[in-house]
């Protein structure tokens, strides 16, 4: 019995040790498909005294193209990341928002067309809603995500940053089923 136990925490270490260097705020994207990215699919790469890279917020996929659904992540999740210098912070939040800001646009000119449903919805569907950004997005999908899913249009105020005004703006452009 002590060999079994012996071994799964082999396992267990080796796959901490393989897979945790490789972490990066993502939404979905698993470490191997981050770890293949070139440096250009990051917001900003910064170097160690070292050598090795800090790469912060991957939002383009490996052809270079934007992952809207990533870029809305990156911008939701900001204040979470490390900095190894700050002045790198308002370079990295520069070029995620200019992305953000002409995907905006576009969305305002679309409209929405009909309700969306809260428990299916991705990132960039949430950020359609009135006054619902980047951040308040991530909370909505980690809220379902983590807790439950929404029974009722009026559950959507058990997420942060969701009050009774937000509500009224979106609560005729949301559903449940």
């Amino acid at each position: 019995m002590s060999k079994n136990i012996g071994k799964a925490c082999i396992v267990c270490i080796l796959f901490f040790v393989l897979f945790t260097p490789y972490y990066a705020y993502s939404q979905g994207w698993p470490g191997t498909k981050i770890k293949s990215l070139p440096d250009s699919s990051f917001a900003v790469v910064e170097v160690k005294k070292d050598g090795t890279k800090v790469r912060h917020f991957p939002y383009r996929d490996i052809n270079g193209r934007i992952d809207i659904n990533q870029l809305i992540y990156c911008l939701g999740t900001f204040s979470d990341e490390t900095w190894l210098r700050p002045e790198k912070i308002e370079i990295a939040r520069k070029s995620l928002e200019e992305h953000y800001y002409r995907f905006k646009l576009n969305q305002t000119k679309e409209g929405i067309e009909a309700p969306i449903n809260i428990n299916t919805a991705d990132l960039k569907d949430l950020v359609r809603l009135p006054n619902i950004g980047p951040v308040t997005a991530v909370k909505i999908y980690r809220f379902r995500e983590t807790k439950e899913p929404f029974k009722r249009v009026e559950d959507i105020k058990k997420v942060e940053g969701i009050g009774p005004a937000i509500f009224a703006g979106i609560r005729y452009y949301i559903k449940v089923r």
